[in-house]
Parts: C-alpha cells; sequence; structure tokens
C-alpha cells in the first residue's frame, strides 16, 4: 500500500509538471484535429469506391484518436489541484468538453443532430427505398455516395458556424450574472446565428 501510494504521488507530480506543456498542445492540437476530421469527414464518402478511401479513412481513425487523447489528457490536467483559473481556464474547459452547462451540451447535440435530420426529412423516401432494393451495394451508388456527401457537408457547415457561437454560450455560462433562464433562451438564437453564418460561408465559397 505505501509502494503504491508513493507510485501515485510520483505519476501526480509527473502529471503536475507536465501539464502547462499538455494544456498547450491541447490548445492548439484539439482544434487542428477537430478541423482535419470534418474536412476527411466531408472527402470520405467521395472515396467509397477509390483506392484512396483507405487512406482516407485511416486519416480520419487517426484524427479522432488524437483528438480523444488530447481531450482526455487535457481533462486529467484540469482536474489538477495547480489546473489555471480565470479565462484560460474556460477555455481549456471548452476544448476538454468539461463543466458544460446544460444547454451548452443541448445546443452541440442540436449542432450534429439537426443538420441530418433536416437532410434525411426531405430525401429519406428514396434513401430507405434504395437500400431496401440494393442492400450494401446502394453504398456504390452515385446517387447515396452523393447524399452521404450532402449530410457530411451539411455537418462541415453546421459545426463552422456554430461552434463559434458555442463557445460565446460556453463563456456566458461562466458568468455568474448570467441565468440559467438566459442560456436557455440564448440556445434558439444560437441556432438562427448559424444558419445565418452557414448562408454567409455558402455565400463566400461560391463566388466567382
Amino acid at each position: 500500500m505505501i509502494l503504491e501510494g508513493e507510485r501515485a504521488r510520483t505519476e501526480e507530480n509527473l502529471l503536475d509538471r507536465a501539464a502547462p506543456f499538455l494544456q498547450l498542445i491541447a490548445l492548439l492540437g484539439i482544434p487542428a484535429a477537430g478541423c482535419l476530421a470534418l474536412i476527411l469527414l466531408v472527402q470520405i464518402p467521395r472515396s467509397i469506391d477509390s483506392w484512396l478511401a483507405p487512406f482516407l479513412l485511416t486519416a480520419e481513425i487517426g484524427c479522432w484518436i488524437a483528438l480523444l487523447v488530447l481531450l482526455f489528457a487535457l481533462r486529467a490536467c484540469l482536474a489538477l489541484p495547480s489546473a489555471p483559473s480565470g479565462l484560460y481556464r474556460n477555455v481549456l474547459d471548452f476544448l476538454a468538453v468539461a463543466r458544460w452547462h446544460l444547454s451548452v451540451k443541448a445546443a452541440l447535440v442540436g449542432l450534429i443532430v439537426l443538420p441530418p435530420i433536416w437532410f434525411l426529412r426531405a430525401n429519406h423516401h428514396w434513401l430507405v427505398t434504395m437500400l431496401l432494393t440494393m442492400g450494401p451495394r446502394a453504398l456504390k451508388s452515385g446517387d447515396f455516395q452523393s447524399g452521404l456527401e450532402t449530410i457530411a457537408v451539411l455537418l462541415q457547415l453546421s459545426l463552422t458556424g456554430g461552434v463559434p457561437l458555442l463557445f460565446i454560450l460556453h463563456i456566458l455560462s461562466r458568468r455568474q450574472r448570467t441565468s440559467g433562464v438566459l442560456l436557455w433562451v440564448l440556445v434558439p438564437l444560437l441556432f438562427m446565428g448559424t444558419v445565418i453564418a452557414v448562408v454567409l460561408l455558402v455565400a463566400i465559397l461560391h463566388q466567382p
């Protein structure tokens, strides 16, 4: 028991020393890995029949593994008594998905779930029919791949436009003067702001 206690203290001391460096890596690495994962999410449906698909899939899995490793490492650092405070701590908490207000979590779920629901609501009939009639071969159909690509693009646009607003909502949730009712009122406004941001992004991307 004594040896185990000393070993635990030694590991905690090592983590405490490495914490500032790990926090900086997570501060830069989590957004980078997340952006790359979104980009590859769009490319994978286009490459189902391509020889590049295994490489893109490997890169996508690698991005998610790196994202999870950085997230759990950051959470371990933030659990230490020497964890930073103030605005820097709020930023790190956002990246670690730690100590989020329930309204912020609900907004994130909405950003991920609502775009596919919106697409499937108008296109689920032919997608279901294609799956029932063709089975696994539907994955090689150009129309089905186009549908998957559209869902991936919608997710990319939704998160690209919505995550900055989600961060603002998270920062507001940390202010003592901000009531919980106001945070829930801001969630629909966040979705409206995301739609506006997506429209602006599409307009910018399609400029000649």
